[in-house]
């Protein structure tokens, strides 16, 4: 009875074990972190530069204060990021973010933290989280977006920017305030 005993008290530790480290890995809705260890990368680079193009035609150029190359993981994640997209039809935007990280297989960019899109003709976007899909050339949130400059305000979710045509489209709830549109 006794052997019995320590086996269910046995069983029941595990179980508890189990329980908690599980409990510790379930995510709480925070965003998580793009900064690996230093010591996990294959390769750190400072002022990191990059250049993508199709073709012989350059399509973005990227600047990063810090990079971390991870060859089995298959990305390189960015620090203090600077980079400029160019629209085919003209024109050429700007952006710049806290960190992200480029997919080696696809050339797709993610970017998370403070980010301002700087356009060609004086507007301004920010959001927090945006990703740049190569295959397709557009850039794209999911978040909100703020959009201000030549008189007037907009915000909205669910923005694409198509880096062929230079077209911005949001198809989430839209609220636009425009000043001095009547002369007054």
């Amino acid at each position: 009875m006794t052997r019995l005993k320590i086996i269910i008290l046995s069983l029941i530790c595990l179980l508890a074990v189990v329980i908690l480290s599980t409990i510790r890995f379930i995510p709480t809705g925070e965003e998580e972190t793009f900064l690996p260890m230093e010591t996990e990368a294959d390769l750190t680079s400072k002022n990191f530069h990059l250049v993508g193009d199709r073709s012989g035609l350059k399509e973005w150029e990227l600047e990063a204060k810090e990079a971390w190359h991870f060859q089995d993981g298959k990305m390189t994640m960015l620090e203090d990021i600077e980079a400029a997209f160019y629209i085919e039809e003209g024109g050429l935007i700007r952006l710049r973010g806290d960190h992200g990280r480029i997919l080696h297989s696809t050339r797709d960019i993610e970017l998370q933290g403070n980010i301002i899109i700087f356009t060609a003709d004086g507007c301004q976007l920010t959001t927090e989280d945006l990703n740049y899909v190569n295959r397709t050339r557009k850039i794209k949130s999911s978040k909100r977006v703020d959009i201000t400059g030549r008189g007037m305000e907009i915000t909205g979710r669910d923005m694409c920017i198509d880096l062929v045509t230079g077209k911005l489209t949001m198809k989430g709830s839209v609220d636009t305030i425009l000043f001095d549109a009547f002369g007054g």
